[in-house]
């Protein structure tokens, strides 16, 4: 048996773990780990293939009514930029690609060392229709998502801004699944859903209901803030030595 069948569903679990105790950050985990593993294109296209398998998972999670007017623009745009996300990643060459992702995660790792946790909103409500600006940064999440597989930066420092806790991560939720879905979907077209990536998702599945469970048992043990600051400091490390491998 291949390593990468081994450490692959590892990653998983550590990254759906990680996701239990904050409830965000599974995709750069499964990208940034995957990459010292795979390819850095097949990541990609793997952690979109598990997050429709997790998106599902996590409709049940935070049932707050966020406004169908408000979340349904946002997430059509942001499908509709995963697609063009994904089409793009298609033409971008492995050695140029792994510069962009390894530069996309240094500037990924320090947003999540200087972030602040709890955007300290006072709102319980979200607004009742979306604006130009919350489609924009919906639009540019998505080609984001769909060409490096970084998009929770933009989401959460705007969106942070006009909604809690609770009906953040709801939001979040309703318009990750349909980005997920279009970005595997064009992945699947333009062929870069290989069986070999596929069989490796699939490994992963278990993982996310186990890695949820667990991050949620360690939940009130862990300060967020340090974590936030030490999966920074990881995923810049990462990013160093894919920038230095393209070189190589």
């Amino acid at each position: 048996m291949e390593i990468e069948y081994i450490l692959i569903p590892l990653v998983g679990l550590l990254a759906f773990y990680l996701k239990g105790i904050t409830g965000a950050g599974p995709t750069v985990v499964i990208i940034s780990f995957s990459s010292l593993i795979i390819d850095p294109k097949s990541t990609i296209v793997l952690a979109s293939f598990v997050n429709v398998f997790g998106g599902f998972a996590m409709l049940r999670v935070d049932r707050v009514d966020v406004g169908k007017k408000y979340w349904i623009p946002i997430a059509l745009v942001m499908a509709i930029g995963s697609v063009a996300g994904a089409a793009l990643l298609k033409v971008i060459p492995n050695n140029g690609f792994q510069v962009i992702l390894g530069i996309a995660f240094v500037l990924t790792g320090v947003w999540f060392i200087i972030r602040i946790p709890e955007p300290g909103v006072s709102k319980s409500d979200a607004p009742r229709k979306a604006g130009l600006m919350d489609m924009g940064v919906g639009a540019f999440s998505g080609v984001l998502g769909g060409f490096i597989g970084v998009n929770v930066p933009p989401l959460v420092l705007h969106f942070g801004r006009v909604l809690d806790k609770r009906n953040l991560r709801r939001l979040l939720v309703l318009i990750y699944l349909p980005a997920a879905i279009s970005q595997t979907a064009t992945f699947m077209v333009n062929g870069l859903l290989t069986p070999r990536v596929a069989f490796l998702g699939l490994l992963i599945l278990p993982m996310i209901f186990l890695g949820i469970w667990l991050g949620n048992k360690t939940f009130e043990a862990v300060s967020e803030i340090w974590f936030r600051r030490v999966l920074g400091m990881l995923l810049i490390v990462i990013s160093i030595r894919l920038i230095l491998r393209s070189f190589m």
